[in-house]
């Protein structure tokens, strides 16, 4: 039982991480606009400061979302049991 609690565990995890991410990249885009910009890798190369701001906002986003995602599954995977 304790298996199929951590293997929902990690799906729900593995969901929520990939679909926040694309969430915050497309909201990103969004934000943006038609905007000229290249990413590369974790670097932005662009001449327009609006959209380096936006991408630092987003990063910073991404980055938080990330640490709270793990925070939260280590609340979770201690409590089971």
């Amino acid at each position: 039982m304790i298996a199929l609690t951590y293997a929902i565990i990690a799906i729900v995890f593995v969901v929520l991480g990939i679909g926040g991410i694309m969430y915050l990249d497309q909201r990103f885009s969004k934000a943006v606009g038609d905007r000229p910009f290249v990413l590369k890798g974790r670097r932005i190369e662009t001449d327009d400061p609006f959209v380096r701001r936006q991408f630092n906002k987003f990063y910073a986003l991404r980055v938080a979302f990330s640490l709270g995602l793990l925070v939260l599954l280590f609340v979770v995977v201690s409590h089971v049991g």
